[in-house]
């Protein structure tokens, strides 16, 4: 759960970028198949200490990596911003997704070593571990501070850090669909489902959809649609001072709210929900060098 307003201030209209401090501590958090990680872990633990930076992992990473055991836990470790306290993970883009909402929401930056599919939140290659790791600890990167989505429905107030969808329930065909944007109506919609994405989500289900990417250093969210049954939606792009208000307008069947791929509840027909950028962002490390647009082009360009 958040606090605070949909909307954000006139000076939260920028992404803010920041140089980042040298590390005094890290969060460890791999692959949820240890088998993926394991024979590099012993490197990334002695590059650690080697720069004298205490480790921690959650009890869950000690129960599937016996040799992070002389370590100790992050659980209930309340992070620092910064970069004095570092989460890395070892992992593909739905885990750092994960480390985003949850320790990077502390205001501590997560560094992604890629051991995925895509690795577009990534910003090691395991190729390059112990180089590009050592330069991260002396505080040799920036930290983006990225927009993550607010919605409210029903009494529930949640945010998502890549992306909420309204999808089509088991009982109906279609979802019939109203959006508003700063209470004046711009559309109905049938269609199987509404995805609401933020600049990190704009890569995943919004550009399968047709959407546009957006660039990390635009404040603003994406609206577009799944199976859309009129020639005329279109995926719409809404700034980072407008509210949009989606309301169902079916006569029977709910609609499942989907919150970065998870179900966290229903919109019942004549409901609404309200989504907006809000004042909640995560922390996302990065080299200066790698910018959204050639992250863009080496993940989804075509081979040069």
């Amino acid at each position: 759960m958040t606090e605070g307003p949909l909307r954000p201030t006139d000076d939260e209209a920028d992404v803010p970028i920041t140089k980042a401090q040298p590390a005094e501590r890290v969060v460890l958090v791999t692959h949820r198949a240890p088998e993926v990680t394991e024979a590099a872990l012993p490197t990334v633990l002695a590059t650690l200490g080697e720069a004298g930076v205490e480790v921690l992992a959650s009890a869950e990473e000690h129960e599937k990596h016996p040799s992070l055991a002389n370590h100790g836990t992050s659980d209930g470790v309340e992070l620092r911003p910064g970069g004095r306290d570092l989460v890395v993970v070892m992992a593909g883009d739905g885990t750092i997704l994960r480390a985003l909402g949850e320790e990077g929401r502390q205001g501590a930056p997560v560094l992604g070593i890629n051991y995925g599919r895509v690795g577009f939140l990534a910003s090691i290659e395991k190729s390059g571990i112990e180089r590009d790791l050592r330069r991260v600890l002396v505080g040799d990167y920036l930290i983006i501070q990225l927009p993550a989505l607010t919605a409210e429905w029903a009494g529930s107030r949640v945010s998502a850090v890549n992306d909420l969808a309204l999808m089509r329930g088991g009982e109906a065909r279609l979802a019939e669909l109203t959006y508003s944007i700063d209470g004046e109506t711009v559309a109905s919609v049938r269609c199987d489902g509404m995805v609401c994405s933020t600049p990190v989500g704009s890569t995943a289900y919004n550009l399968a959809l047709g959407g546009p990417a957006v660039s990390w250093q635009v404040r603003c969210f994406v609206l577009s649609f799944l199976a859309a049954h009129h020639l005329e939606a279109r995926p719409l792009v809404i700034g980072a001072g407008e509210e949009l208000t989606i309301t169902s307008a079916a006569m029977i069947g709910d609609c499942d709210i989907l919150l970065d791929g998870r179900r966290v509840g229903a919109l019942a027909p004549g409901r609404s929900i309200t989504i907006g950028l809000g004042d909640s962002s995560v922390n996302l490390a990065t080299f200066p060098e790698e910018s959204f647009f050639r992250r863009y082009r080496a993940k989804f360009g075509r081979p040069t």
